[in-house]
């Protein structure tokens, strides 16, 4: 798929505290019709101490709707059924006009667990000014863990924004902005840090970021994130919807 033309977009799972998955959801334009490859796989994001993505392991799947005349009014095209390790894909013809991307994933490797933290990682300090600072720890969050910050309701034109997203230093403004409102307590950065999927040793282990690309053949596919909410009744009859396709009867040969 060298030759064809990309898109690409990054989003994540997250695991909210009554155990309810939320993900972005995602919408393509295709402007004329063209083979397509659609995949989704989770980010292999570098840890500290050289340590492996748990989250890796975690199943991913993506649902391919067209709209038809109204956001409401969604069919079921296909779903990702083709794998290649940890990646999951579709491949196949698509006419032109809007498609939603739905992410999926079962939970079975992404759900609650306790963990014994020995110790609270400090997120701000002051320096010999005076003047308070976030850690070297803090600071060190990667930006693709971040994602989430761009879907805050609070405004956020202040702080350095890209192709309508907060980046990571817009975001490490923010949060220092937040530490001196509280005059230096943490307690909103942690608010922050735990709807991230972090744990209090500033590990993810409730969130699993993946990346969404879709690759065409014969135009450019435009795609962006447009939400970030569970699945609900939509997703689970996708779902349904995709199981009775898969276990449709087929005729045998001979």
């Amino acid at each position: 798929f060298q030759e064809w033309q990309r898109a690409q977009s990054k989003g994540c799972f997250y695991l909210e505290e009554d155990g309810e998955i939320i993900s972005h959801k995602y919408r393509l334009h295709l402007p004329q019709r063209s083979a397509v490859c659609v995949t989704i796989r989770p980010c292999n994001i570098p840890q500290a101490g050289g340590q492996s993505c748990h989250w890796l392991s975690v199943d991913t799947a993506l649902f391919i709707l067209k709209e038809s005349e109204t956001q409401e009014n969604l069919q079921l095209v296909s779903f990702t059924e083709l794998q290649n390790e940890e990646m999951f894909g579709w491949r196949g013809e698509l006419g032109a006009g809007v498609y939603w991307l739905l992410p999926f994933t079962t939970g079975c490797r992404l759900r609650k667990v306790k963990t014994q933290i020995t110790g609270e990682a400090k997120l701000v300090w002051r320096d010999e000014d005076g003047e308070l600072a976030l850690t070297k720890e803090f600071r060190c969050l990667q930006r693709e863990q971040i994602f989430k910050c761009y879907f805050y309701s609070f405004e956020t034109e202040n702080f350095e924004m890209k192709k309508n997203e907060l980046t990571r230093q817009g975001f490490l403004d923010l949060n220092l902005m937040e530490a001196n409102d509280r005059d230096g307590d943490p307690w909103d950065l942690w608010v922050t840090l735990l709807s991230l999927g972090y744990n209090k040793a500033l590990e993810m282990t409730e969130a699993c970021p993946f990346v969404v690309a879709v690759c065409a053949e014969r135009c450019r596919p435009r795609m962006k994130a447009v939400s970030l909410e569970a699945g609900g009744s939509q997703l689970s009859r996708v779902l349904c919807r995709s199981v009775v396709r898969q276990g449709e009867a087929k005729v045998l040969d001979g």
